[in-house]
């Protein structure tokens, strides 16, 4: 059994959250006094340049109420993070991470420097380099946002720990594990390496106040308030919750349900003691992503037959501003500068549908388009 806590949350006024925070971890037994003396990453998700109202990424308050609770019980708490393309600077500065951590004197960990991360029970992956703070820690505090996701259905705990690897680092996993099916198995194999290593070291709180629905989880999805701060040590739990929360599908995270299969965590409601406010206390209904289809065996997994059948990323014209982020986040380089002045030039050949470029576009400006039988057969 898995204990979550579930909260109702509804401002990001920052004397609430701390409170709000505090009995969160109440709710799951969390002892406050042995953060003293220990280094604790702080672990959000800051996937790019946006605005708190976005409900793209952790908002600045929520970031501000845990590092406030960590310091009050003696702990030193790290950021530890790096967007896929954009400097952590940029992203800090333009969301009003910076102030917060200069007035917290909260150091920035260089997640250029690794470690190894080791899952002996991988299905495909057993190590992993990632952010040595996030190793090193004696406590981490991962910061998930409640987001829908194009390629996973649903990203919150278990795929906001994919931002302890380093920047484009990210991109060549997409290479490596390119289908959602695959990706998916990634992640888990992932997740397993911090399961082992941490177990309740690692505590998971979720920023569920304001969502996103849709394509996220970038700027093509639209935030949606879910009015939730959902917590716990088992991710696949924590985010199973969240699923809930949001009046989305179970059965169509892979993550959660595989998570639970290879006994990563539970997300088998019977299999999870909610404390705090109860389902029946929440109404959302997101929308969910459009479906993809899971081809990603031969020949499906041709060009040809990807092209026919798997949505495809299309920028739009009347958004796009040229600023070639998704070129250079592009894994597979699929992406190369205008041919006509208004968009990047796509090349679907070699395109691996990993969606990274609609992921990180600024302007939501890229939509995916269904292949052409996928368009006669509805």
């Amino acid at each position: 059994m898995s204990i979550v806590s579930l909260i109702k949350g509804e401002s990001y006024d920052s004397s609430l959250l701390y409170h709000q925070i505090e009995r969160s971890l109440e709710n799951i037994r969390f002892d406050p006094t042995g953060l003293k003396g220990a280094t604790v990453a702080v672990k959000p998700n800051l996937l790019t340049t946006a605005a708190p109202e976005k409900g793209i990424t952790t908002h600045p308050e929520f970031l501000r109420a845990v590092i406030k609770f960590i310091k009050a019980y003696g702990g030193e708490p790290v950021l530890v993070e790096c967007p896929a393309f954009i400097p952590l600077e940029k992203v800090l500065a333009k969301g009003g991470y910076m102030e917060i951590l200069l007035e917290e004197k909260v150091r920035i960990s260089d997640t250029k420097i690794t470690a190894n991360l080791r899952n002996e029970s991988g299905v495909k992956y057993k190590y992993f380099h990632v952010a040595e703070d996030l190793v090193k820690a004696d406590y981490i505090f991962n910061l998930p946002k409640l987001k829908t996701h194009s390629l996973t259905y649903f990203t919150g705990a278990v795929k906001n720990l994919f931002g302890s690897i380093h920047g484009l680092e990210k991109s060549k996993w997409h290479i490596r594990a390119s289908s959602a099916p695959e990706f998916i198995s990634f992640l888990l194999d992932l997740y397993g390496g911090w399961y082992y290593l941490q177990n309740q070291g690692t505590v998971h709180i979720m920023d569920g106040i304001l969502g996103l629905e849709g394509e996220g989880p970038g700027a093509s999805g639209k935030p949606k308030a879910a009015n939730a701060i959902i917590a716990g040590y088992d991710a696949i739990a924590v985010d199973s919750v969240a699923i809930r929360v949001a009046g989305l599908d179970l059965k169509r995270s892979g993550v959660c349900i595989e998570g639970e299969r290879r006994g990563y965590g539970f997300s088998s409601p019977d299999k999870i003691t909610i404390a705090g406010n109860s389902l029946s206390d929440f109404s959302n209904s997101f929308v969910p992503p459009k479906s993809k289809s899971m081809v990603s065996a031969w020949p499906f997994n041709s060009p040809f037959f990807k092209n026919l059948l798997v949505e495809k990323p299309v920028p739009q014209p009347e958004k796009c501003t040229l600023c070639y982020q998704c070129r250079g986040i592009c894994p597979a380089n699929a992406i190369d500068k205008s041919s006509d002045g208004k968009v990047p030039s796509y090349d679907y050949s070699k395109c691996i549908r990993c969606y990274c470029c609609a992921e990180i576009c600024p302007e939501a400006a890229i939509e995916l388009k269904k292949g052409v039988v996928a368009r006669l057969i509805g």
